[in-house]
């Protein structure tokens, strides 16, 4: 006697996963679930001798990474027209001089336009956050200047904010989970408006908060 095999025909096969994919969209449609925004592990050092420690064999690693970020704030940090501005929102002696006022301290109440527009003042990179992604066989690291507040009443006291004005954590965390966005450097914002960069960090920690809970969704 022959054994019989089931054996499905491609138009059965068909008929019969239709009804099942259409079933699993309709459960998401009901459940009110979306995709979460797609994040990524980063770690945060403040210096690059404090992730030398952290990884002993990577040091020539920590110290191009930590180079990379230094650079990468000076490019990418916000400009401030005086000192005065940026320590209003980051805090008495957390600024410095960027362009033609490098290096130095300049006066609070001396104002960039006062060097043709070749020097503004910048916030100090706080640390930097550190994450790798692969390509092809080899893992690449890459990093992003870090900022925060000393100032109490400034919306990025205790936090740690890129140079757009993204928040990624706080100010003592050494592990964030960030955007791979938050990696690619962004045009430095040049600030005109007093208390301008605080509320452009608070808008867009707000804007965060509200697409983490949607992506949750109800019963997500």
């Amino acid at each position: 006697m022959k054994r019989s095999r089931s054996v499905l025909s491609p138009r059965f096969k068909k008929q019969a996963t239709a009804p099942t994919a259409a079933a699993v969209s309709v459960s998401l449609m009901l459940s009110g679930c979306s995709p979460a925004p797609k994040q990524e592990t980063a770690q945060v050092y403040k210096t690059a001798e404090e992730c030398i420690l952290v990884n002993p064999d990577q040091e020539q690693l920590c110290r191009d990474v930590f180079g990379e970020a230094m650079a990468l704030a000076e490019e990418t940090a916000p400009r401030f027209n005086s000192l005065d501005d940026c320590e209003l929102e980051f805090g008495a002696d957390q600024c410095m001089g960027g362009g033609e006022f490098a290096g130095s301290l300049a006066d609070g109440d001396q104002y960039a336009e006062s060097s043709g527009g070749g020097g503004w003042f910048m916030p100090m990179m706080y640390g930097y956050m550190m994450g790798s992604m692969l390509s092809g066989s080899s893992r690449k690291y890459r990093s992003a200047p870090l900022y925060s507040s000393k100032n109490a009443r400034s919306p990025m006291y205790g936090k740690l904010v890129t140079g757009a004005g993204d928040t990624v954590g706080r100010a003592n965390d050494r592990v964030v989970r960030t955007s791979p966005n938050n990696f690619t450097p962004k045009k430095a914002t040049t600030v005109t408006q007093r208390g301008g960069f605080g509320k452009i960090a608070r808008v867009k920690s707000t804007q965060a908060r509200s697409t983490k809970s949607s992506s949750r969704g109800w019963g997500g």
